[in-house]
């Protein structure tokens, strides 16, 4: 990640952060950066599905990427109607997919 200017902001509400979870989105990090170059910031949240809702609310991953000279890209992947989103790292890397396919449309 040495071509990003601004460190990674990671956060995790409503659940403790995983190692696992963390590697992943740097790794993901890393793969947006071989799609373009000029990303100077990123910033994830990983919001861990309530108690208190009824079933079938997955993790939401919420993503937002800075690329001069003026483009920010917003990704807010909620895990809904996809039981595969009841895990944490599928959420994430559908999530970055998303992300992938905005900085791709940046540079077509």
């Amino acid at each position: 990640m040495e071509n990003m200017q601004i460190a990674p902001q990671i956060t995790f509400e409503g659940s403790d952060s995983s190692d696992a979870a963390r590697d992943q989105i740097l790794l993901e990090i890393e793969r947006l950066e071989t799609h373009n170059q000029r990303i100077t910031g990123c910033r994830v949240k990983v919001i861990a599905p309530s108690h208190n809702h009824r079933h079938g609310i997955g993790f939401q991953v919420h993503i937002w990427l800075t690329v001069p000279p003026h483009e920010n890209i917003v990704v807010n992947h909620t895990g809904r109607d996809d039981a595969r989103n009841e895990y944490a790292q599928v959420a994430i890397k559908d999530a970055f997919v998303a992300a992938r396919r905005q900085v791709d449309a940046l540079t077509a």
